[in-house]
Order: C-alpha cells, then sequence, then structure tokens
C-alpha cells in the first residue's frame, strides 16, 4: 500500500479530538450569555468527538512508519474536515446564510483570510463572533505548526530555507528544536501575546468581549472583527496597538522565541525579517505622503494610517481603516503591487512570502552579473547562504503554481458572472489569506455576502490552498501521488 490511510485516520484522531473540546468553549458562552446558540455549538463539538473516536478506530491497526505523502493527505484531510465541520454553528445559527456561505466563513476563519459573507455583524450572537475569532486563533496556529515541521521537512515550496533558519538556533540561542519543545514554546509565545494585546485592547477603551475577539483576530493576522466598522472609529491607541501586534505575528515565531531566549541580534540581523520591514516601511511612507499631499491629511493622521492599512495587508490580516481604493491612484496602484506579498515564513501569515520574493531577486541580480561577466563564480545567497538548487527550484515551482491558481480561479469567477476586476483581486485575496479585495464591488468597504454559492465554494478552495501553500494540495489530487 503506497499511502496508510488508517494511519492518516489516526493523525486526525487527536486533531479532530482536539477541535472538538475546543467547540465547547462558544457553547459554554452561549450557556452563559445566549442560549439560543447552545445547541449549534454543542451538537459541532459532539460531532466532531465522534469522528475523532470512529478515526481512532479506524487507526488502531496502523503502521508505524510516516511519509511525506500521509502528512500531506492528512494535513489537507485535516483542513476540509474541519472546515465542514466549523461551518455548522454558522449554517444553524445564521438562517440567511446556506452552507456554501457557512463553509466560506469557516474557510475564511480557518485560513485565517478574513473575508466575510456576514453582514451586519454586531447584531449577531457573541458566540457565531467568539467562534470566528477562535477558529482564526486555531488557523493561525495551526499553520505555524505545518510551516516549522511539515513544509521545511519536503523543501516545499523552498520552505527548506526556513528549516535553516529555525534549527540553527539550538547552539547559539540555546533553543531545543525537538518537536515538543517547539510545539510548547509557540503556544507559550501565540497565548502570550494574545492576553497581551487583548490588555492593549481593553486599555484603549474596548469592552473585554471586543478586546479579547478582536485580539484573536489581530495575533492571528485573521482581520474578523467583531464590529461592522472594523477600525474605523477607534481611537489612535487602538489602531497603533493592532498595528504592533499585526506587524509581530507576520514575523517567523521560531525567530522572536530565539532571540528572547539569548539572541536579541538574531532577528534583527535576518535577511527576511529586514526586507520584510524595508517593504513596509517604504510603501507605507510613500502612501503617507501621498496622503498629506493628495488628500490633505495631517502627518500623524496619514502616517497612521498609511502604516495601518500596508501592514494591514502584508501581514495578510485584512483589518479595514478607510477604504484605500479611494484614496489617490499612487496609494492605489502601491496596495495592488503589495497585494499577494505576504509576510514571513513560520508566522501567522499567508501569500507569497517575502522570502521567496528575496531569492527571487537575488536570482535575478545573478543572472544579470553573468550576463555581464560570464565567467564570473556567482550563486543566489540568501542569509549570506549559497541557496540549493532544491531550494530555487521548489521557489519557483510555487510561484508558478500561485500563478496558475490564480488565473484559473479567476476565469472561472468570471464565468460565474463576476467583475473582471473583482474577479482578479478577489482570487489573489483569497489565495493569499488577505480578505479584502480590490474590485469595483469587493473592496475594503464591502463584504462577500452578495457573491453566489458557486462563488463562495471556489473562494473556499483557493484559500485552503493559498494557506497550506498549493503544492501538497495539488499533490494530493494527482495521479503520481497514489502511485509507487
Amino acid at each position: 500500500m503506497v499511502i496508510d490511510y488508517r494511519l492518516i485516520a489516526k493523525l486526525l484522531a487527536p486533531a479532530l479530538f482536539l477541535f472538538g473540546i475546543v467547540a465547547f468553549i462558544p457553547a459554554i458562552y452561549a450557556f452563559c450569555n445566549d442560549s439560543k446558540a447552545l445547541s449549534a455549538f454543542v451538537a459541532t463539538g459532539i460531532l466532531s468527538l465522534v469522528v475523532a473516536i470512529i478515526c481512532r478506530s479506524i487507526g488502531k491497526k496502523a503502521g508505524p512508519n510516516t511519509s511525506l505523502r500521509v502528512l500531506f493527505l492528512f494535513t489537507t484531510s485535516l483542513w476540509i474536515i474541519v472546515s465542514l465541520i466549523a461551518a455548522i454553528p454558522f449554517y444553524y445559527q445564521l438562517p440567511d446564510l446556506s452552507f456554501a456561505q457557512a463553509f466560506y466563513e469557516s474557510c475564511s476563519g480557518l485560513s485565517t483570510t478574513g473575508s466575510t459573507v456576514i453582514t451586519h455583524i454586531s447584531e449577531r450572537p457573541q458566540a457565531i463572533l467568539l467562534w470566528r475569532g477562535i477558529l482564526q486563533y486555531i488557523g493561525g496556529v495551526g499553520f505555524v505548526v505545518l510551516a516549522v515541521v511539515i513544509l521545511p521537512i519536503s523543501a516545499m515550496g523552498g520552505m527548506s530555507i526556513f528549516k535553516t533558519e529555525s534549527y540553527s538556533f539550538d547552539g547559539s540561542a540555546k533553543f531545543t528544536p525537538h518537536l515538543k519543545t517547539m510545539a510548547i514554546s509557540l503556544f507559550v509565545w501565540y497565548l502570550a501575546i494574545l492576553v497581551l494585546c487583548s490588555f492593549f485592547f481593553v486599555a484603549g477603551g474596548f469592552d473585554l468581549f471586543k478586546a479579547v475577539v478582536t485580539a484573536l483576530s489581530t495575533v492571528s493576522t485573521g482581520g474578523m472583527a467583531p464590529m461592522d466598522t472594523q477600525m474605523n472609529g477607534t481611537g489612535p491607541f487602538i489602531q497603533y496597538t493592532t498595528i504592533f501586534f499585526m506587524f509581530l505575528s507576520s514575523c517567523p515565531f521560531l525567530l522572536i522565541l530565539a532571540s528572547i531566549s539569548g539572541s536579541p541580534t538574531l532577528f534583527f540581523k535576518n535577511q527576511q525579517v529586514r526586507g520584510y520591514f524595508l517593504i513596509n516601511f517604504t510603501v507605507a511612507v510613500i502612501v503617507g505622503i501621498s496622503l498629506i499631499c493628495v488628500n490633505e491629511y495631517d502627518f500623524e493622521k496619514a502616517m497612521r494610517i498609511a502604516f495601518f492599512n500596508v501592514i494591514s495587508i502584508t501581514s495578510t490580516t485584512g483589518f479595514s481603516l478607510e477604504d484605500f481604493t479611494l484614496w489617490n491612484p499612487l496609494a492605489s496602484s502601491l496596495f495592488l503591487f503589495i497585494l499577494a506579498i505576504g509576510g514571513c515564513s513560520g508566522s501567522t501569515s499567508g501569500g507569497i512570502k517575502t522570502f521567496r520574493l528575496q531569492i527571487c531577486f537575488s536570482m535575478l541580480t545573478t543572472q544579470l552579473q553573468k550576463l555581464l561577466h560570464p565567467h564570473i563564480v556567482s550563486e543566489p545567497r540568501f542569509n549570506g547562504k549559497v541557496i540549493d538548487p532544491d531550494t530555487l527550484s521548489s521557489v519557483i515551482t510555487f510561484l508558478v503554481s500561485y500563478m496558475i491558481i490564480a488565473m484559473i480561479s479567476c476565469v472561472i469567477a468570471c464565468s460565474l458572472g463576476l467583475d473582471l476586476g473583482d474577479s482578479i483581486t478577489a482570487s489573489v485575496s483569497c489565495l493569499s489569506n488577505i480578505g479584502p479585495a480590490m474590485g469595483p464591488t469587493l473592496n475594503p468597504s464591502s463584504d462577500f455576502s452578495k457573491i453566489s454559492d458557486p462563488l463562495c465554494i471556489l473562494f473556499s478552495l483557493d484559500m485552503i490552498l493559498g494557506r497550506l501553500e498549493i503544492l501538497p494540495v495539488l499533490l494530493c489530487f494527482t495521479r503520481m501521488f497514489y502511485k509507487r
């Protein structure tokens, strides 16, 4: 047998069991505050636990060896199954949603995309808003584990670069790279920044519920705020807090932990972090200057709003603060440019990732040098090290697959009746797990509530593909994957 399906079931069992337990958190909240939503979450928790028990019984006779094929199929299966189960509360508690829309909402949360089909958010049951926040939080840490453990092992999409970074801390920073230690450290850090972010939101004037749910959306770079106005109407303190935690959450978690544990210079010396900071700073300053000169904003407001929106997009959080498509042509074009960039590897961010763009730029400069000096010995480098051919090939493969999937999604969206501008930007936004699109009808001022059910399914698949780095999911749907 090429793939041990019993082993996949065995791996699914504990993950689904934990998810079932998590589903009882909003159930408890609903019991204390809004009993109408209680049954939906209890049913979700019970269903997840039952499926976990079935998977456990199937996996009792599973083999001991875990292959890459098993890991890829397990990851893809887990994301799809959890997304389907997570859609149940949305479907039963919000009667104006079809199941396709409920599935879209759960995929958007778990992939930390943040776009929504729910209207009048502030009027919805608080248990549902809490559920959206929890899904984002789970999806954020779930992808970090995926990026740290599975993708680097396979060199998928060039993520072996991150393996080199994260595993090099053992000697210099005294950070033990064993999986159990890493998992505990990641969880503690993730929980710590959630608590800290919630504290600052409360200090900024949010009530406890709004502070916690918004913090869940911020540190996961999900962007599903529990209010219709998003960040419009909030004070500068809240906005500056959000800027800081969006940026922090889009930086490599293990690199931050290594810096905290004894080598603070590691964070600032890292090429990816420096490049990510430079992109954000440069674009935000240019946008801010354009707001001052063209839109007549004062300096502080222009820079605050510019940095907020730029980091919101590059971190793939997707929080909205004004509609940047209405500012000026320069600002709008810059946002279109950064739409697919994404944050750093090993963070909660989606997108292409900064390190891949840096590798491509290194390849470009190396090729230009060789054109001028054919006999020169020059190789693409990242963080001062020569990039191996397998990583270069993986990066190119990822970028090609990204463009192909985006184009296919755009064509299908157009065939389903969506405007070309909406189709392009919505496909890129969902594939990069950003949230807002930049079309005439789908933009930072609107939601996805008016798109058809087929479009909901299409964009949901885009979100899952983008969150799982495309290639592992595509492999699961090829014939070669199931052959020896």
